[in-house]
């Protein structure tokens, strides 16, 4: 076809099938997109508009990253499109999908929706470049929350965990929500320390900011420890993207001979500076100052043992905003199960009071993941 800016898709196959009319590869390439894909009844159709919606091309380089697209450019979009749309997009092919979910993100899936209905050349082009501005192109338009070992994974159908699951810590919450709409409106913002005892709700705010501003573009990556001294280039790759991103290191603590907290803290008065402006790090972690620290790091075996102290705690300083999240006192562990059980119709009774006591006595203590359990128990046998 020649194409200028599009033509990455002339060496797909099942597009190579649609012109040279090689109809068993062309149903092959289809079935497979339309089951793992697919979620119109227009296989062939949405087929062509995903895989323009999730080309990289300087178009969508420039249209992703916010800036302007000069009138030679969208001319040649323009050819190339028109080309697209009558040898490609108006080709019909009978294959109805099985509707099972794919797992993406329903804003990238109502935007490939109506790229594919667009019912002019025009109307497709710009229907494309709007989804380049707001959701970018492959994987980081597809999902919200993504896991990085060596590269970037998309999490399909990511936790829907929301702050009202997280029964008090009204405190923590506002902070965090005041922090990460700062940053989702382009102010200024501060690196977090969530910090405290387990099952208390860190985490769990964490999945919370991501559902609450997925749909104003925030994503979440969470990143193993070991992929620490990874974050100055998956900065650098993040900076081209329209999305705000938090990097999630999640259960967070080095011992003393670790070399990752050195790279941390680099990277966190360094690279990630007033960052791309769209990335920020947040971390959890049962330690206030996530070293590790012992008896004989205070009585010291060095000469300047202070020295050596100062930089162990220097790491937790860089975080501009530590959270504590206190385990609950009984009664307000009890409050938390009765807030839990009212949600889902029951009173609270002295009978269920005494069994919820019981519970924690044997199940791990007071917190609020314990009085999930809970409740989620005494459901289950109420069924």
């Amino acid at each position: 076809m020649d194409l200028f800016i599009f033509n990455n898709i002339e060496k797909n196959e099942t597009v190579r099938a649609v012109l040279d009319k090689d109809n068993t590869v062309l149903l092959r390439g289809i079935v497979r997109f339309a089951e793992t894909e697919g979620v119109t009844d227009d296989s062939l159709r949405e087929f062509i508009a995903t895989l323009l919606a999730n080309d990289e091309n300087v178009l969508s380089d420039i249209a992703k990253s916010g800036k302007n697209i000069g009138k030679d450019l969208y001319r040649l979009a323009s050819l190339d499109i028109e080309m697209i749309y009558k040898r490609l997009f108006n080709t019909k092919i009978k294959y109805k999908p099985s509707g099972n979910d794919t797992g993406f993100y329903e804003g990238y899936t109502g935007s490939i929706r109506g790229i594919t209905e667009a019912s002019t050349a025009g109307e497709l082009l710009d229907r494309l470049i709007a989804h380049y501005r707001k959701f970018g192109c492959g994987i980081m338009a597809k999902y919200i929350a993504f896991r990085f070992d060596d590269e970037i994974v998309g999490v399909p159908n990511s936790d829907k965990t929301t702050f009202d699951d997280i029964v008090g810590m009204d405190h923590q919450k506002k902070v965090l929500i005041d922090n990460t709409k700062a940053f989702i409106n382009g102010k200024f913002a501060n690196n977090v320390l969530l910090f405290g005892d387990r099952g208390t709700g860190k985490s769990s705010s964490v999945k919370a900011l991501l559902n609450m501003y997925a749909d104003e573009g925030l994503r979440v990556i969470e990143l193993p420890k070991r992929a620490i001294t990874r974050i100055p280039e998956l900065t650098k790759e993040l900076e081209r993207s329209p999305h705000k991103y938090i990097l999630f290191l999640d259960d967070l603590t080095f011992e003393r001979h670790d070399t990752e907290y050195r790279s941390l803290k680099i990277a966190m008065e360094g690279q990630l500076q007033a960052s791309a402006s769209n990335v920020l790090v947040y971390a959890t972690s049962n330690r206030r100052h996530l070293i590790r620290e012992t008896w004989a790091d205070r009585e010291g075996g060095e000469v300047h043992v202070n020295d050596t102290k100062q930089e162990m705690l220097s790491l937790a300083e860089r975080f501009g905003i530590s959270l504590y999240f206190p385990a609950p006192d009984a009664k307000q562990y009890i409050e938390i199960v009765r807030t839990l059980l009212a949600r889902c119709g029951i009173e609270m009774t002295e009978d269920i009071r005494k069994e919820a006591v019981r519970w924690e006595m044997n199940y791990g203590g007071k917190s609020g993941r314990c009085a999930k359990q809970f409740v989620a128990d005494f459901m289950h046998k109420q069924s």
